[in-house]
């Protein structure tokens, strides 16, 4: 019996990909050109839509789907309202982002911008998401 080549697994044939290579989805620094480079490549490119209205989802969408026609999945957030979400300031995104912040400008990345919290619900997003 000849043995199945490294990248011939169970996931990556469910998955319709070629090999089984699963990107992390980083919500809130997601990019539509990453999701679709780690699909075209073969991988499952994921987009983290942590905190996007579903007309935004929707847009996302349109814009992977004009970059790859292969696989990619969208990371939508569920959350049970984290406590301090309401009363997080930009005084405070800046302090829990600030450890991440030269990595980011290391490798070019646009750094996050912080945005009042603003409830969105999970079925709006997984609704925007079958678009």
């Amino acid at each position: 019996m000849m043995a199945r080549a490294w990248n011939q697994t169970r996931v990556s044939e469910v998955l319709g990909i070629e090999y089984p290579i699963i990107q992390g989805p980083l919500g809130g620094l997601s990019s539509q050109r990453l999701t679709a480079a780690v699909s075209n490549f073969g991988g499952l490119g994921i987009f983290g839509a942590h905190g996007l209205e579903p007309n935004a989802i929707e847009e996302v969408i349109a814009e992977i789907r004009s970059l790859t026609a292969k696989p990619f999945a969208m990371n939508l957030w569920v959350s049970m309202e984290d406590g301090g979400a309401r009363t997080s300031d930009a005084a405070a995104f800046r302090r829990a982002l600030s450890h991440l912040s030269p990595h980011i400008e290391a490798l070019g990345g646009t750094q996050p911008a912080f945005a009042p919290y603003k409830p969105i619900r999970f079925e709006d997003q997984a609704r925007a998401s079958r678009y």
